[in-house]
C-alpha cells in the first residue's frame, strides 16, 4: 500500500518521487487516521460508511464504566482497515465529553502508533 504523505494539519503535500510515498506500517497508520477522521453521515454517496464516535457521544454522556465497551468498539473500528492484522495495547480514557484513545497497529511490515482524541 502507497499513500501521500500529509503535513501535520492533514492537507496532502505534493510528491515528486514514488519514494516520497508512505508504506508499510506508516502508511496502514495513516489510513486508520483517514477512516477515524470521516464521521458516519459525512460521505454522501454512502451515509452508513464512517467512524460512529460523534453518534455514541451525542445519545449518551460517555462514563468511565462505558470506557472499556467505547475502546473495545474503536479498536474493532481499526481491525476493519486494509493492512492492519492486529491492533495491541489499546488506552481509553473519557474526561467529560473528550475521548482519547491510542493503540499500537502491527502490520506484515512492522508496527506504527495511532492516537484519537475527540
Amino acid at each position: 500500500m502507497l499513500l501521500r504523505p500529509v503535513d501535520a494539519s492533514g492537507d496532502i503535500l505534493p510528491v515528486c518521487s514514488s519514494a516520497a510515498l508512505l508504506s508499510g506500517p506508516e502508511a496502514a497508520a495513516q489510513l486508520v487516521k483517514y477512516r477515524l477522521s470521516l464521521l458516519k453521515g459525512e460521505w454522501w454517496e454512502n451515509p452508513e460508511w464512517g467512524f460512529f464516535i460523534l453518534e455514541a457521544m451525542q445519545t449518551s454522556r460517555l462514563s468511565e464504566a462505558e470506557t472499556a465497551a467505547l475502546s473495545a468498539q474503536i479498536t474493532a473500528y481499526i481491525r476493519e482497515t486494509s493492512g492492519v492484522r492486529e491492533v495491541e495495547n489499546a488506552r481509553c480514557s473519557v474526561v467529560g465529553r473528550q475521548v482519547t484513545y491510542s493503540c499500537t497497529v502491527r502490520t506484515a511490515e512492522g508496527t506504527a502508533e495511532v492516537s484519537l482524541r475527540i
